[in-house]
């Protein structure tokens, strides 16, 4: 959708984009942040709810149809963060390459 401008389910050409998409901040009721597109402990494991360093990187781009509700997320910045984070076995992040 982001390069044809038309929706790929239903071939609609009104579209909202959303840049960069955002979440309100739990620490503050009057704060929006942008969705980042990795985060994880620097040990690997998915962020929760324990205070320890906290690896966040990229950001999210939405479009979404206005007819049929079909949404594309794009994921920017976030490789090196990824390859940094698919070392550690348990962290549930896996690099695919079917052309190698």
């Amino acid at each position: 959708m982001r390069t044809s401008r038309h929706c790929v389910k239903c071939q609609c050409p009104r579209l909202w984009q959303v840049n960069p998409f955002m979440i309100p901040d739990n620490d503050s009721s009057n704060v929006v942040l942008p969705l980042p597109g990795v985060s994880r402990l620097h040990s690997g494991a998915a962020a929760g709810a324990e205070l320890r360093r906290r690896l966040e990187a990229g950001r999210f781009e939405v479009w979404i149809c206005t007819a049929c509700g079909y949404t594309e997320w794009y994921a920017f910045e976030v490789n090196e963060a990824l390859a940094r984070i698919s070392q550690h076995p348990q962290s549930g992040v896996f690099y695919h390459d079917a052309g190698a």
